[in-house]
Order: structure tokens, then sequence, then C-alpha cells
């Protein structure tokens, strides 16, 4: 563990099967999946958290987090509420530039003669740089249609994507492609989600049957709501249930 100005840095290792009850952290969180994979319930979103993946929670947010295989992370608690305004849960460092800089923070915190201020500024520029893809994901500068879109469309029903389209008055080509340009999944993903997050509550807040929460979330049958489900959260909607119930 490394303490700069911005932040105090640590890696943690955790086994797998191993489960970590609902909890907040006091300052705004960020944390990168350096190995392995966990499930993460939060705001009540399951979300898979592949190797990769850079989470962001904001001081006092309630999440419970379950590792089915050995997983190691590097976290970040931060001191000066550098993106506590970013709302997104999760956040994809596909560009080489994250990457970088992840791997650099990684080996100066591991150098035992390392300078603070080396650290400090790493850790900063690594920062910096997810500000904007934050800013970005949390809909500031959405068109009044897709408002329209996410508010009022029936996601979770299987009614046909065009609908939505048509319900914010806007041509069913320019709808997907400035749909995932604004909010960085396609339509489609969108609903799977809607659905995924409706069947968490269900499983975790009613004793209904698979096949019963499969209809209300408008998946075609148990065996299609299992996929999707174990799909997004890395569990099957049973083993979800019982994880995160007990």
């Amino acid at each position: 563990m490394r303490t700069t100005e911005c932040a105090t840095i640590f890696e943690t290792s955790h086994g797998g099967a191993g489960f970590m009850r609902a909890h907040r952290h006091d300052l705004a969180y960020v944390s990168v999946v350096l190995d392995g994979e966990y499930t993460e319930l939060c705001d009540d979103i399951p979300e898979r958290r592949p190797s990769g993946t850079v989470v962001v929670h904001r001081a006092g947010e309630e999440h419970a987090d379950y590792f089915e295989r050995d997983t190691r992370c590097l976290n970040f608690a931060l001191h000066d509420g550098a993106i506590t305004t970013a709302v997104v849960p999760m956040l994809q460092p596909h560009d080489e530039i994250l990457r970088r800089m992840i791997v650099r923070i990684v080996h100066i915190l591991r150098r035992a003669d390392a300078r603070v201020e080396a650290l400090d500024s790493a850790v900063r520029a690594f920062l910096n740089q997810l500000v904007p893809n934050a800013t970005r994901a949390t809909g500031e500068h959405d068109p009044e249609w897709l408002r329209v879109a996410i508010e009022r469309f029936n996601w979770v029903d299987p009614i046909p994507i065009e609908r939505a389209a048509s319900l914010s008055g806007v041509h069913p080509t320019h709808f997907s492609r400035a749909f995932r340009r604004h909010v960085g999944i396609t339509p489609n993903a969108y609903r799977r989600r809607a659905r995924v997050r409706l069947a968490s509550q269900l499983l975790l807040g009613s004793t209904q049957g698979l096949s019963r929460i499969a209809q209300r979330c408008g998946f075609s049958d148990q065996s299609h709501f299992t996929h999707v489900f174990s799909q997004g959260t890395g569990v099957t909607p049973a083993q979800y249930r019982r994880i995160f119930t007990t």
C-alpha cells in the first residue's frame, strides 16, 4: 500500500468462491481488474467484471462482490474527489493509453525505492484520462429524444426496438447509431441490461420460479433467460440467487 497526495493505492487478491457482503467505501473508489473476474451487485444491477475492467464507485455507494475464481485488483481510494461526479459503475479501458498507464502504476507501486511524487503523477494522469470518459457516460449532453426513449419505452417487454425510434421521432438507423454513441452500448444491449436488472430484483426480492421470472422479464423461455443472465453476470440465475441472498 502506498499513499500519495491524491489517493491511497494498493493491490488486493481474492480467492475463488469468495464473497464480500454489501459494503461501502468512505471515499470515492476506483478498482482495475488486473487478472481474473468477478460478479458485482450495485444499484440493483448485477455486472460481470472481467480482466481489464475499470470499476468506479462513488463515496458511500453500496455494492457486493462474488469472486468465482482467483482475482487480482489494483485499487485507488481517492483523497481529492477527482472523479466523485462520475456516476458510471464501469468503464472499459480498451485504448492503449489507459493500458500503458495502468502498467506504469503497477510498476512504480512494486518498486520499494519509487518516489511518492512519481507515483502521484502517474495516478493523476490515469484519473485525468478517466474523467472525460466518465463525463461522456453520464449523459450530460444527450439529446432530448434519447431521454424520451430511455424513460418512456418499455425496454423489458418483447416490443420491436423500432418502436423506440418511432416514440423518439427519429429514423431507426439514426436512432441505433446515435444511441450507441451517447449511451455506449447498442439498443439491444441496453434491453438486455434492463431485463437482467429486473430479473435481479425478482431473484433477490421474491421466491418466484425461474420460468416465471423469465416470462416477466421478456425472455423467450427459461433457457434463454439463463444464457443471457449468465453472459452478463458470470453466474447463472440460480447461483446468483443463492450467492446474494445468503
